[in-house]
């Protein structure tokens, strides 16, 4: 039973990178109209139903016009996830979007903190969505969303949100868009690895250009590590420069 992991990043010269977990993935080859991963195949030019949803709530994963997008990572994402739409799933999302200027990796003040998650709660109605975030201004809880503090540099204080009573049960999907630091990337996988389900998903967003050949030689030692993984680095073609570079 293998899990996949995928990191996605944002690659320069208008290219996204994007990397996986329960099928853990990397992948260089750039095709420009269609990528094959496995069993799927998708159009990374194409808006989807979780491009509008996403863009409607103000997640930057993607939007309806997403020719003019700063990602695209919501086609990708359609395409693995849309046969799960109607099934009770765990899902967990670590960076919820702070609008905090103070704060790295922040949105800027007109962003909408926790977009993404109320956008997984519209794509899949039956699942329960949770989410983590540094800043606990933006932290939020419902009937289905749940959130909590964790810095994703510090494995005691990921350890200790782990514990948590709401996060005892394993995850579907683990999503990572956090610091968007190769160290931090690093930190909080191989703190949290251990929480996906067998079959699930890992993936980690916005890994730069800068940190690519880095994540190409940890790939290469987690794989040796965790065996019942299989991993891929995606390369997305984007029509916008990246924010990270």
């Amino acid at each position: 039973m293998f899990k996949g992991v995928y990191y996605t990043s944002k690659y320069f010269y208008n290219h996204s990178y994007l990397t996986i977990k329960t099928v853990c993935v990397y992948m260089y080859d750039i095709i420009l109209e269609y990528i094959l991963i496995m069993n799927y195949l998708f159009n990374e030019k194409d808006s989807t139903i979780l491009c509008e949803i996403m863009g409607r709530h103000g997640s930057d994963k993607g939007c309806i016009n997403i020719d003019s997008s700063w990602h695209n990572y919501t086609t990708f994402y359609y395409s693995i996830f849309k046969n799960l739409r109607e099934e009770k799933l765990r899902i967990f999302e670590l960076g919820l979007g702070t609008n905090n200027i103070n704060l790295p990796s922040n949105m800027g003040a007109n962003g909408i903190p926790c977009a993404s998650l109320y956008g997984w709660q519209e794509f899949f109605p039956n699942s329960d969505i949770f989410g983590a975030d540094i800043d606990t201004d933006i932290l939020v809880n419902s009937n289905n969303i749940k959130t909590f503090y964790c810095d994703q540099t510090n494995p005691h204080i990921i350890k200790y949100m782990w514990n948590e009573n709401n996060l005892q049960e394993n995850f579907d999907i683990i999503i990572e868009d956090g610091l968007h630091t190769f160290n931090a990337n690093v930190c909080f996988f191989e703190n949290s690895i251990h929480k996906l389900k067998p079959n699930g998903y890992y993936i980690i967003e916005d890994i730069t250009n800068d940190d690519t050949d880095l994540f190409i030689n940890k790939i290469k030692e987690w794989e040796n590590q965790y065996k019942d993984c299989l991993f891929r680095l995606l390369h997305l073609l984007t029509f916008q420069t990246p924010i990270f570079i």
